[in-house]
């Protein structure tokens, strides 16, 4: 079982960033749902919705579980899964729902401190100043 639970001691950065507890069986982290709006001349032509998650207490089995679990919403461009782990390599995986035309599902494993991907460099961000608020206490 990984646990870096402690993390969520850094409630106000959490909160700044409108992140929610979130839970699934023996999982839990935290969550967000940021809305991306596409304007034209006449006003807003489409909305389009990416669901975050950061998971930073998972048994082994957890992280297959809740990338099969992911599954098409109207109007869900992604769902990114990154999953925190004590020590290796950043890995990530990824699968698009219906031919990519029903969105996308990622799972990424990071490790707080180590240099982020782009595809997470704003969640890693956070975490990582998490770590450093923590720290300091």
């Amino acid at each position: 079982m990984v646990d870096l639970s402690f993390l969520g001691a850094a409630s106000d950065i959490w909160n700044e960033w409108r992140y929610e507890p979130w839970r699934s069986d023996t999982a839990s982290g935290l969550y967000r749902r940021v809305t991306m709006k596409k304007s034209g001349l006449l006003g807003e032509v489409a909305r389009y919705y990416a669901d975050d998650y950061i998971i930073w207490r998972y048994a082994a089995s957890d992280p297959e579980r809740i990338f099969r679990a992911a599954k098409q919403e109207e109007d869900l461009l992604l769902q990114r899964f990154v999953f925190l782990t004590e020590k290796g390599a950043y890995s990530t995986k990824k699968r698009s729902l219906f031919f990519g035309l029903r969105g996308f599902a990622e799972l990424h494993f990071y490790t707080p401190g180590s240099e982020p991907p782009k595809a997470i460099v704003d969640a890693a961000y956070l975490v990582n100043a998490a770590c450093a608020k923590i720290k300091k206490r």
